[in-house]
């Protein structure tokens, strides 16, 4: 494993230590459980509340204390009470209040209560169990022996008050020496609803104190608003029978004081306006959630643990796994997770587990993680920094701006100007006292003028204005472009290096001047390999193509960007090497073995290369490489070619009639003839001699006509110039010229009038030669399809199929019969064929044997307004 992954990983091991030592740390401690008391309180507004709608509340409230008397009242007041509930049908009855001794003044009011309570049957009475308090002083209050033997049931009514003094919970079971009590809600159940299997069985252990409080069985209630579903009558409403009955028959009543100042309020997470809930309030909120099993149990120490490690470990866990955009939400997730995983174990299975110390512990995975991470990085740039600064020096001849005597000595060497001057400039413009000058000596009404150029420099946080005098004429616009290149090389392009407050912002700015130069060293290279009129291809040692220049990818049908599905061995699709066009293997193996492989080959379209291939080594990334270097030698193979034309004409056609004008003058030496004979055969050589000379010319001066000499011109004046040229030389042969045009046609071609005619001049000579004595060449001026077309259609000999393809080569003639009777050097539709591409035109032909010939000249047709 490399040091930096092994580092890493040490690192991912030590936030992941590091977040459970500090979740460890919290539970043994119960330290920020106000975080996970939070949120509790807020997730039981989310519980679904219990069935309430058999319970109603008597409320001793201030109403009732305003017109029956002041506390306490008389026990015979709580026996009417009890007696009334009776009357309306109250299925049972929780007193919520503690008669612990007898009233001796008025014993007839106990006896009164008793009675009442025997004679329902069904009430309950509360216990009150104290461990004692700050004094020590354990308690356990109970009623009375009359009362408790008149009730149907006793239990302890005692809650317990959490560290932020709220009450969210309390025991099951509580008494003084073991858990004899159970919660008053408990005792009211088992008789409302009794079972085989008691709910919450006292259990005696060997750790309880002999002689103390002991408590089992704990339990948080899950508080809900109750205000709309649990009715809540007055006391004095229902002593005096102002209540309606339907509230009370068959309903469990909680009785109990809920005047400020008179019962026990507890302050719950979901209190009302004063923060406070009676204790009767609570008594029946505990009967509903004990009634339905909803009561939530906390989850055992040792889950805990387990539960908060796990969820707090899945934060560091994934962290190094995304980016860090992703950071921020991935811990927001595992938050909510961690909530709604706590909220359903709530819902579903009535477990509570603190959330607070595994949400700590995720968010402290967050700035751990991220400052591990923000080490590395830094760690990393400051490596490759170093790395990159190593291999620097291309990179700074590149972009440090060039001083500005290079400029001026380039500007005297190579540039057409006649004086030149530098001077420093102000930050507002204004001229300085320091100027440099060279060159002819130019008067200031000079540097005023058409010839003069100034161009704006800022180098070494110094302004210049560079002026120049341009000789006769002004500069070209390629000098201008290089003088503003020149100026641009001078400014500088990149800030200066200068510190940072930050530390990661110094580290940032550096690797973004790195970056720039890198930026510019690949442009650089890119720019020249693109502008390269050779192909270049450059692959791995694998055969994978790394680089595809422009001119490669047009010759080899390559993408220049996308070349993942082509391998080197994959370019031989469109190079013919060897003669079966197969070799191309051959040619990689002797790369591969001596390093170079040199051959001539050719393209699939037809083109001429010279293919270099060589292996260098580029150091370990990407290893060896094979460099292939195409060039395109079509030119010269054809140059070659004509050059060896040229050589077999001469040697053949154009030393023809001169070695015949020998013969004829030695002839006419041993055989003296008539003079007229003489002359007229030696007129006949000359003349051939002369029309291939001029046949010569013309195709030259057609290859070299420039763009620059074509002018709009009407092709009617052309094509009737033409036809009277060879009007004698039909005559002579008896063959007749029909010229045919459209008046209507508009006939305007950009064109050489000269070159145009000379062409036409050609195609009817040939039409001429080769027709039948007594036959017709008909001419055709016409337009068809945007372009101007000039047949010319004779009924002579024709032309063989298999030599039509090259006719419009370089002395190339057909073999027909007529062909085998003129004499000729071939070049005359060679020229014609020229001057239709000069034109951006073309020349069509279409030939049968012995029924004639047909050729037309294409050019595209011009508007004249």
């Amino acid at each position: 494993m490399r040091e930096t992954s092994r580092r890493y990983y040490i690192e991912h091991l030590a936030v992941l230590l590091a977040v459970a030592g500090l979740c460890i740390v919290l539970l043994h401690t119960g330290a920020w459980m106000s975080l996970s008391r939070h949120a509790y309180d807020r997730m039981l507004a989310f519980l679904p509340p219990p069935d309430v709608s058999d319970i109603t509340i008597v409320a001793i409230d201030e109403a009732s204390l305003r017109k029956i008397g002041r506390w306490p009242w008389d026990r015979s007041v709580h026996a009417r009470l009890v007696e009334q509930l009776d009357r309306y049908g109250a299925s049972a009855i929780v007193l919520d209040l503690i008669f612990a001794e007898p009233d001796r003044v008025r014993p007839e009011s106990d006896a009164a209560l008793v009675d009442a309570m025997a004679a329902h049957g069904h009430v309950f009475l509360p216990v009150h169990v104290s461990d004692g308090g700050p004094d020590g002083v354990l308690l356990e209050v109970m009623p009375h022996a009359s009362f408790a033997r008149a009730a149907a049931g006793m239990g302890h009514v005692d809650v317990e008050l959490d560290n932020d003094g709220v009450v969210r919970g309390l025991y099951m079971r509580n008494g003084i020496g073991q858990p004899w009590w159970p919660h008053l809600s408990l005792t009211l159940l088992e008789h409302l609803a009794p079972r085989g299997i008691p709910r919450f069985p006292a259990q005696q252990t060997p750790r309880e104190p002999a002689f103390g409080a002991v408590r089992q069985y704990y339990r948080l209630v899950p508080f809900t608003d109750l205000a709309g579903n649990l009715p809540r009558l007055s006391a004095v409403d229902v002593l005096n029978g102002e209540v309606d009955e339907a509230l009370l028959r068959e309903r469990i009543v909680f009785l109990g004081a809920t005047a400020q100042g008179l019962g026990d309020l507890l302050p719950t997470p979901l209190a009302g306006s004063n923060g406070l809930l009676p204790g009767v309030e609570m008594n029946a909120t505990v009967f509903g959630a004990l009634r339905e099993d909803r009561l939530l149990t906390p989850m055992s120490t040792g889950w805990i643990w387990g539960l908060t490690l796990a969820l707090a470990l899945i934060s560091p866990t994934i962290l190094p796994f995304v980016g860090p955009r992703w950071s921020i939400p991935v811990l927001l997730g595992v938050l909510l997770g961690i909530l709604l995983f706590s909220y359903a174990l709530l819902y579903w299975y009535q477990l509570w587990f603190p959330v607070g110390p595994a949400m700590l512990g995720a968010m402290l995975a967050y700035p751990l993680w991220t400052w591990r991470r923000l080490e590395y990085s830094l760690r990393y740039m400051r490596a490759a920094l170093r790395r990159l600064s190593a291999h620097d020096d291309l990179n700074r001849r590149l972009l440090q701006p060039a001083p500005l005597k290079r400029v001026i000595e380039l500007i005297e060497a190579a540039l057409p100007v006649a004086a030149w001057r530098l001077e420093k400039r102000s930050a507002g413009g204004k001229a300085l006292a320091q100027r440099e000058s060279g060159g002819a000596e130019i008067s200031e009404r000079t540097w005023q003028g058409n010839r003069a150029r100034y161009y704006n420099i800022l180098a070494g946080n110094q302004r210049y204005e560079l002026g120049l005098v341009w000789e006769e004429g002004g500069p070209a616009p390629a000098h201008e472009q290089w003088v503003r290149a020149m100026v641009a090389r001078c400014e500088e392009t990149l800030a200066t290096d200068e510190g940072h407050y930050d530390v990661v912002e110094d580290h940032i700015e550096r690797v973004r001047a790195q970056e720039l130069r890198q930026q510019a060293l690949t442009r650089f290279f890119e720019a020249i390999l693109a502008q390269l009129r050779d192909g270049v291809v450059i692959a791995d040692a694998c055969g994978c193509l790394l680089f595809v220049n422009a001119q490669a990818s047009e010759w080899l049908a390559l993408p220049s960007r996308e070349m993942d599905d082509t391998s080197l061995l994959q370019l031989g699709r469109e190079l013919l090497v060897g003669e079966d066009g197969s070799g191309w293997a051959a040619v990689v193996r002797e790369a591969l073995s001596t390093g170079r492989s040199q051959l001539e080959c050719r393209s699939r379209r037809g083109q001429d290369m010279y293919l270099d291939m060589l292996r260098i080594r580029a150091g370990r990334q990407p290893g060896e490489v094979l460099i292939l270097m195409l060039k395109d030698i079509s030119d010269v193979k054809q140059a070659m070619r004509a050059r060896s034309e040229m050589l077999d004409f001469l040697s053949h056609d154009l030393r023809s009639p001169m070695i015949s004008l020998l013969a004829l003058g030695e002839r006419y030496r041993q055989q003296p003839g008539t003079m007229s004979d003489l002359l007229e055969q030696m007129e006949h050589y000359a003349q051939r001699s002369l029309g291939i000379a001029e046949q010569f010319l013309q195709l030259a001066r057609a290859e070299a006509t420039q763009e620059a000499d074509m002018t709009p011109l009407d092709m009617l004046p052309v094509v009737e110039s033409a036809v009277e040229q060879v009007m004698l030389q039909a005559q002579q042969r008896r063959v007749r010229l029909r010229f045919e045009y459209l008046p209507e046609d508009d006939v305007w071609v950009s064109g050489n009038h000269e070159l145009l005619e000379r062409a036409v001049v050609n195609l009817l000579t040939n039409a001429i030669k080769y027709s039948h004595p007594d036959s017709q060449v008909d001419v055709r001026l016409h337009c068809e399809e945007g372009s101007v077309r000039c047949e010319v259609v004779d009924a002579g000999v024709g032309i063989e199929p298999e030599f039509l393809e090259h006719l419009f080569k370089r002395f190339r003639r057909a073999q027909s019969s007529g062909g085998a009777r003129t004499r000729g050097a071939g070049l005359g539709l060679r020229f014609v064929k020229v001057v239709a591409e000069r034109h951006n035109g073309d020349i069509l032909a279409s030939s049968r044997l012995d029924h004639g010939s047909r050729f037309t000249l294409c050019l595209p047709r011009i508007e004249i307004e």
